[in-house]
């Protein structure tokens, strides 16, 4: 049977490598060398029995590990089955002095690591019982560490930590059952250079939690990849979480720990930033804290406040109400080019100059599609609309237009972002753009369920500042309103030096980027004077 000694109730010492069909060991401690359970046998360590092993155990494919007590391991555990294998309900301990490593698919129910030199994970484990982390690392590089709904853990320090640095998650299952709050704390951290300890806690408050859920979570000892966050104020640190068959009306509090080394500039203007798909700014840090409740999940980090921006407007000239969207005219028959050439398209934001002197650097490389022309968009603030005037403008950002109206940002699918943007009253959003007159949001802009402030310019008079005299309707069905024509020196009103110096200058020009081509089909013709310098003559909207 491969065994060289014999099982007895004193000091006796098994130093076999081939275990028979079936053992049991039901004494308190036995030594045992370095073991492999082999294909049609089996291991199995009775409750109150104690297995010690100075090496590893190998479990071979068809081999059976069964730990109902506690099983102790100096060397390496590798479970070469091709699915996951239940161990038993026991504890398996790692404690060696060497660096140690769980390799295959594992169901453990208790799992202690007591091994300062770390444990690494080849290949995914799982956890119902307890994880008992009382000294050393945790790696888990490509593979996933999982606890199961009735699952705890203990311990949580540089010194004894999950590491989830690599795409590996550590992933919690919560109970299905309608029962909150749901709380964990995921005792994570990365080892590059001094090793940081840096959690992260949940407190599910409501939601639907189906069989199998989970919530993972990764980190980076680094800025956010979002190139603008990674500026000012900010932590060379984010997380990442991912949830599964956790859906409906979610709200989940998260608090995340980060240390003194994490901190760019200074700790006094971080907020709590969720980072994509959506840029929404939370609470700001509480000592080495950072707290939100959210709704979803994705990347997380402490920055400078910053805020997305989801609004919806309509310029009149080039809209077409047969099509119910605006043309793209301009935008497809100039190429794209410097915006200091006015036979092209811009490939850079057309308001440094007069009367905006917006310094931003906004630019592409190819135009996204379906694009209409450039806006600029103001961020003001007050308590009341009246007092939101130029001076209480926060926040500054040049996008694109889309024919339905959609203002996006330069990858011409998602909303605008506004970063170290800091909101402390109520939002007035102004949009602006070259030849038609701007228009300031009436009522307060708030965030819609993915976090963004969401506002729709096109629906009716009052959604304006000064109402009729803030933008003209322009389709019928459906009903619709849009951001008047013919200001071609954009100061907010329709007279006679937006003729005079601008129009008459430049009448009869073709194929090119012009303010008096009020219609933006790359040409001042007579269309731009007749269909909306007459019509809109003398009419003035001043915003405060």
């Amino acid at each position: 049977m491969g065994i060289h000694g014999i099982l007895g109730m004193g000091n006796s010492r098994l130093a076999g490598r081939i275990l028979p069909a079936f053992f049991m060991f039901c004494i308190s401690t036995l030594p045992l060398h370095a073991q492999t359970i082999s294909a049609g046998t089996a291991l199995k360590i009775g409750t109150g029995a104690g297995l010690t092993t100075d090496n590893g155990m190998s479990v071979t494919s068809g081999g059976i590990l069964d730990v109902q007590g506690t099983l102790i391991l100096k060397k390496n555990l590798m479970n070469m089955n091709s699915s996951a294998s239940n161990l038993g309900t026991g504890l398996i301990e790692l404690s060696g002095s060497d660096a140690q490593t769980i390799s295959g698919q594992n169901i453990i129910q208790d799992l202690r690591v007591n091994n300062p030199a770390g444990v690494g994970l080849s290949g995914d484990t799982w956890v119902n019982g307890v994880l008992r982390l009382k000294n050393g690392v945790i790696s888990l590089g490509s593979s996933n560490l999982m606890l199961g709904p009735a699952a705890s853990d203990s311990g949580g320090a540089a010194s004894s930590m999950v590491e989830v640095t690599g795409t590996g998650q550590f992933r919690k299952e919560f109970t299905s059952t309608p029962v909150f709050p749901k709380s964990f704390t995921f005792p994570v951290g990365d080892t590059s250079g001094t090793p940081e300890y840096s959690p992260v806690a949940v407190n599910f408050t409501s939601g639907t939690f189906s069989s199998g859920n989970y919530l993972g979570v990764t980190l980076k000892n680094l800025p956010d990849p979002d190139p603008d966050i990674a500026t000012g104020d900010y932590l060379s640190r984010y997380w990442t979480l991912n949830s599964s068959g956790i859906s409906a009306t979610i709200s989940c509090g998260l608090t995340f720990t980060f240390t003194d080394a994490d901190i760019n500039g200074s700790r006094l203007n971080l907020y709590c930033l969720k980072t994509s798909p959506s840029l929404e700014t939370f609470n700001a840090a509480s000592g080495n804290q950072l707290t939100g409740t959210v709704s979803g999940f994705s990347r997380f980090t402490g920055a400078d406040a910053a805020l997305q921006g989801n609004f919806k407007a309509f310029l009149q000239g080039p809209y077409d109400s047969a099509a119910n969207q605006m043309n793209k005219t301009l935008a497809t028959t100039l190429a794209l080019g410097d915006r200091a050439d006015l036979t092209k398209f811009p490939s850079n934001q057309p308001y440094n100059g007069s009367p905006w002197f917006y310094t931003g650097t906004e630019s592409v490389v190819s135009l996204p599609s379906n694009v209409v022309d450039w806006v600029l968009v103001d961020l003001r603030q007050g308590t009341a609309p009246a007092n939101a005037d130029s001076a209480s403008t926060f926040a500054r950002r040049a996008g694109f237009l889309l024919q339905d109206g959609t203002i996006v940002d330069l990858d011409g699918t998602s909303p605008l972002k506004f970063y170290h943007a800091t909101l402390t009253h109520n939002l007035y959003p102004v949009i602006r753009h070259r030849n038609h007159m701007a228009v300031m949001a009436m009522n307060s802009v708030t965030k819609d369920g993915t976090g963004s402030f969401t506002y729709d310019y096109s629906t009716g008079t009052s959604k304006v500042w000064g109402g009729a005299t803030g933008v003209k309707q322009i389709d019928l069905n459906p009903s619709r309103w849009g951001m008047i024509a013919a200001d071609a020196n954009a100061d907010n009103n329709v007279w006679n030096n937006d003729y005079t110096n601008f129009y008459v200058p430049t009448f009869f020009l073709g194929g090119q980027y012009r303010p008096a081509d009020f219609n933006l089909d790359a040409n001042v013709w007579n269309n731009d004077y007749t269909n909306f310098y007459v019509p809109n003559f003398f009419i003035s909207n001043p915003l405060p």
